[in-house]
């Protein structure tokens, strides 16, 4: 079993209500990774809580933040290509990444067994440079 799924399992047996499903689950590349290109292995594992979530834990509140996003067909095996894409097009608009990439599958297994059909979204935090 890979990290990132004996992370999951660990996480959701120790909650009382089942929290983990379909695009509440997410990996993440480190600011500094992205800013030195090494988009071809994940720096975290995050799980998005809703307001009635019951989670027993530590959580970290993001703030809401400018991003930019990118939505494909595909799963985290493809996502490289659309880093370098997302990564260009904030060179070119002379952006500046301010934090860690968030990536999360919003169709895959649990929805279909399609693989055509996967799709899977990447934000990453920016600053418009003026």
């Amino acid at each position: 079993m890979d990290k990132k799924n004996l992370f999951l399992k660990k996480l959701d047996e120790s909650q009382s209500e089942a929290l983990i499903f379909l695009g509440k689950v997410g990996v993440g590349i480190s600011c500094e990774h992205l800013l030195s290109h090494q988009i071809t292995s994940y720096d975290g594992i995050f799980l998005m809580l809703e307001q009635e979530d019951l989670y027993r834990g530590s959580t970290l509140t993001l703030p809401e933040t400018l991003a930019v996003r990118i939505r494909f067909h595909g799963q985290h095996t493809e996502a490289p290509q659309e880093y370098r894409k997302l990564l260009d097009y904030i060179s070119m608009h002379k952006m500046q990444i301010t934090g860690f990439s968030r990536e999360i599958t919003l169709i895959d297994y649990g929805v279909t067994n399609d693989t055509d059909k996967f799709v899977t979204e990447i934000c990453i935090p920016i600053q418009c440079n003026a």
